[in-house]
């Protein structure tokens, strides 16, 4: 049996490793091996099947590497009985090291073509039973560990291992980017009367508002939200909802309270692919999946007094830690044929002179950050292990005293 033996992370870029490609077996059947080699690459795959009105299915897909390196571990060809083991090192690049031509045949401005891009995080994702087509996307980062038999022989074996990238960002403390967002509001309500604040109107009274309604009392208000556009996973983000009082619109005598009973937030993310048609080479498909939603937190405040000011810092009645609930939250990126990207989505509930109002508030795009943090600089050590982890047929391999030249 081959086995590959390396911790599997996670790793960030520019991080050294090593492990150790064992074979293993009874003890008594020989192997006869031609080489043993362990290659480490980085792929970006994305995989799109559509499905027509009389149920044929085409698949897309789209294939980049993001690097690929090769060690010949053991040169035969030889007779040995399994029990060995073959230590091997390899680092992250830093970088994508793509020097082939990228497949897509025409460039896109909302997709990374940079060939030396820094390296996306690990990344998995799939939804099915999609109204327009079932889509897959992933980032993987492995090991390949073969076993080559002599030319006419039987006995290839491979495995592979997966290995966990994470990235890092290269800010602290991000500035959290407040974008401003607003809605017009109107009440007409018999409980704008100043009458009607201690007390609550009769039947009559409420009869007659009814018949004479469009002589109730108005009241114009802006109803202002602060929403983040930046966000750091594990880390909370500011929230900032306020009323401005319009007194030229309004009829009532003074500027009446605007309640807050009601707040949810959401994470918005949406997840597109691009791939390359495999019956026409020439053209690129693009692919948005559904939106998928993260609740960051829900909030009722019921018939608590909440009442909303100029300004009022909802962050503090509320946990908005971005990724609390979800531990595998991607940050977002974008890379040659995958992007993920995030809105921040607010809904609320405010009420006031007695009737309750729903706006909807949304962020543009929501940058989601990595949670750990690394100063810009150069990475240690990557040059001194890059140099012997590419293919090196002249390395000297260690001896084998059950191996039998075959």
């Amino acid at each position: 049996m081959l086995r590959i033996n390396v911790f599997p992370g996670p790793y960030t870029a520019g991080s050294p490793f090593s492990g150790t490609v064992s074979l293993q077996g009874d003890g008594v059947r020989s192997l006869k091996v031609q080489t043993i080699k362990i290659t480490f690459r980085g792929r970006s795959k994305t995989k799109v099947t559509e499905s027509s009105s009389n149920n044929n299915r085409t698949n897309h897909r789209g294939r980049v590497t993001l690097f690929q390196y090769e060690r010949t571990l053991f040169t035969g060809p030889y007779s040995m009985n399994p029990s060995h083991e073959w230590p091997f090192d390899f680092v992250f690049p830093e970088c994508c090291q793509s020097s082939r031509r990228i497949q897509f045949k025409r460039s896109s401005n909302a997709f990374n073509e940079d060939s030396h891009q820094p390296l996306p995080g690990s990344f998995s994702y799939s939804t099915a039973n999609f109204v327009r087509a079932d889509i897959e996307a992933f980032v993987r980062y492995e090991l390949e560990a073969a076993l080559v038999p002599p030319s006419g022989s039987r006995g290839g074996i491979e495995r592979f291992q997966l290995l966990t990238l994470r990235t890092q960002r290269h800010e602290p403390n991000p500035d959290h980017g407040l974008f401003f967002a607003s809605r017009q509001r109107e009440v007409q309500s018999l409980y704008l009367s100043p009458e009607y604040q201690y007390r609550l109107p009769t039947f009559k009274e409420k009869l007659k508002a009814g018949i004479s309604w469009g002589k109730l009392p108005e009241a114009h208000y802006l109803l202002k939200a602060f929403l983040p556009t930046v966000g750091v996973l594990g880390r909370p983000v500011p929230l900032f909802l306020g009323v401005t009082y319009d007194e030229a619109r309004s009829t009532t005598a003074s500027a009446p309270s605007v309640f807050l009973r009601h707040v949810k937030v959401q994470l918005v993310s949406r997840t597109t692919v691009r791939c390359v048609s495999d019956s026409i080479w020439s053209s690129d498909d693009v692919h948005e999946s559904d939106y998928t939603y993260e609740t960051v937190d829900e909030q009722d405040f019921g018939n608590r007094s909440i009442e909303l000011t100029d300004r009022l810092d909802v962050a503090e009645l509320m946990d908005l830690t971005i990724g609390g609930r979800r531990a595998s939250l991607s940050p977002s990126f974008r890379t040659f044929n995958i992007i993920r990207t995030y809105m921040f989505r607010v809904y609320v509930i405010t009420e006031c002179g007695k009737k309750k109002d729903e706006p909807v508030f949304n962020s543009p795009e929501f940058v989601v950050m990595p949670k750990d943090y690394s100063p810009p600089g150069p990475f240690p050590f990557a040059t001194e292990v890059l140099v012997h982890s590419e293919e090196d047929s002249t390395a000297v391999l260690p001896s084998y005293e059950a191996a039998v030249k075959s």
